[in-house]
């Protein structure tokens, strides 16, 4: 009986990494479960010790392998086809607010519509590319811009007279 708690605890921690790797819609998970119960059921039946062991080792490799799983993820053959690498937008593109941007540089700032601002859009002002809002009015793309103010979180613009 000892052997075959820890060979299922084997088979129910290889489950664990098949389900993270191969999504299964849950059947892989259910049979890391269950491995692991009847693993826990044979340790139980076995010397008085085994069950302890079994439980200890179980606890502390049962995170180890998830977390090496999830780590691992983006790296296998299906992580590198279904997720997006690298980061979603360029380094020097802020959203308004995001982290704590500072934004005071930019009043009175002129810069030119990146996409149609329906009141809201994207704009270049000046160096930097923003998440911007018009005060209700739309404005092309293309169309240059001023920075009104700064209102918390939003940078209002309005059309630049020529």
């Amino acid at each position: 009986m000892e052997l075959w708690s820890y060979v299922l605890l084997g088979v129910g921690l290889v489950l664990i990494l098949l389900e993270v790797f191969f999504p299964s819609f849950g059947i892989l998970g259910t049979l890391a479960a269950g491995a692991l119960i009847a693993g826990g059921v044979c340790a139980w039946n076995a010397e008085p010790g085994v069950f302890t062991t079994y439980l200890m080792i179980a606890f502390v490799l049962g995170p180890v392998v998830t977390a090496f799983a999830v780590k691992m993820f983006p790296r296998s053959w299906f992580g590198r086809h279904y997720t997006l690498p690298g980061a979603s937008f360029p380094a020097q593109e802020s959203a308004a607010g995001g982290g704590g941007a500072d934004f005071a540089d930019l009043i009175g700032g002129t810069g030119t519509a990146l996409t149609p601002l329906r009141p809201a859009g994207k704009a270049q002002i000046r160096d930097r590319r923003v998440d911007v809002v018009t005060r209700g009015e739309a404005i092309d793309a293309g169309t240059p811009i001023r920075v009104l103010l700064i209102e918390g979180n939003r940078i209002v613009v309005s059309q630049e007279n020529a």
